[in-house]
Order: structure tokens, then sequence, then C-alpha cells
């Protein structure tokens, strides 16, 4: 028996036509899908409709390394495995953790890149990234941290204390839910409301104010 390399593919942040075309040659030969619940659907639909989808919701630790481990056997079965990851899975999300566990147990392993959430927020709404950029993932936020730009993944649990740390000269670009059918964009300072509530997935951009042309 051949034993066949799994993806890790990224799907870009929501939007079908956001997807690489070594994404779309993937999913067409796939067998197997797994997918969270960032994942649209309709990209499976779309450009996988032979394959069994197995949908692992929103799981961490070793709940994941459950779907992981399932995977491995199933690829040591000869079978076309993919993972399909929001964004870009090879930026803070578990991309790299599969493939090094792949390989670790003898099975090739690729990740393949997708449109992260910043670089579609930034192009859609005009954001200009300058100087230094940190990008951070919850839960590891230094709010301190220096930077003429800091970027937030997944930053919808942390948004109401994140208002509270800014500087008198920074605003908050919050972006929720990108390229979704509800997605909404708002621009914070230290003076707004902190309490506010946010959907996920929600990116936030942290820079000095008036650097943002897009939004409200």
């Amino acid at each position: 028996m051949i034993i066949m390399p799994i993806y890790v593919v990224g799907a870009g942040p929501w939007d079908p036509e956001l997807i690489t075309l070594k994404a779309i040659k993937i999913l067409r030969n796939a067998d197997i899908v797994y997918y969270g619940s960032l994942v649209n659907e309709e990209i499976i639909k779309m450009y996988a409709p032979r394959a069994q989808k197995i949908y692992m919701g929103h799981v961490r630790g070793e709940d994941h390394n459950k779907f992981v481990k399932q995977a491995l056997e199933l690829a040591r079965e000869g079978l076309n495995v993919v993972f399909l990851k929001n964004g870009d899975p090879a930026i803070f999300g578990r991309g790299i953790e599969i493939c090094k566990e792949a390989i670790s147990n003898g099975i090739p392993c690729e990740v393949v890149p997708g449109v992260s959430s910043l670089t579609a927020a930034v192009a859609k709404y005009l954001i200009d990234l300058k100087g230094v950029v940190v990008l951070m993932a919850y839960p590891n936020i230094d709010y301190n941290i220096s930077a003429d730009t800091k970027v937030i993944f997944m930053g919808t649990k942390i948004i109401n204390e994140l208002i509270t740390k800014l500087r008198n000269d920074e605003e908050a670009v919050i972006v929720s839910r990108l390229t979704y059918p509800d997605e909404e964009v708002v621009t914070l300072s230290k003076d707004h409301d902190p309490n506010i509530d946010v959907k996920p997935p929600a990116l936030v951009i942290i820079r000095r104010r008036g650097g943002y042309e897009g939004g409200e």
C-alpha cells in the first residue's frame, strides 16, 4: 500500500473565490476533507464534491489530536487526506503542527498557504501597514510591545480589555467576520465604551490614530 501525503490547505477567510489554484487542485483529488467551524462549506462543495467531509467543529488540544491521528491512518491506507483550514494555516494555526506530527510518523505532509485575514483586510479597507508590524494571536497578547502596528488574530475575547489598554494616540480597527455576508468593521479609540459586542472571528489592527481610510 502506498502511503499518501497529507495536505494542510488554506481556504482563505470565507469567500470561496479567495482560494489559490494549488488549493483547488489538491481539493479536487481529495478523498477525505477535514474542516472546522470557520471554513465555508461551499468551498468543499465547489472544489471537492466527491470527498468525504469530516467536520471537526471548533476543537483544541487532545480533541484536535484525535482527528490528526485518524488522518494519519487514512493516509497509510492510501487515501488523499486534506485538512482545510481558514485563512493561512501557516500563520497562528495548527498547520505546521499537523505536518510535523505527520512527518515524525513517516508520512509526507505539505502546508499550502492561503489568503490570510490580515492581507484580505488591509487590501479591502486600504489599511497601509508601515514601520514595524508585530503579529500576535489570542491568548498570547502583549499590550506593551513597541511597534508601529500591532495585529491580533482571533481577538474577539479580548476586545473589551484591549480598548482600555490603548494609548491616547492609538486606534483599533476591528474587522469582524471578514468576507462573510454579515461582515462588520469599526474603528475604536480609548474614548469608546469598551463594552461592545463583536462576532467571531475578528481581526484587530492597532495603529496610530488617523492612519485608517476605510472605516467609520
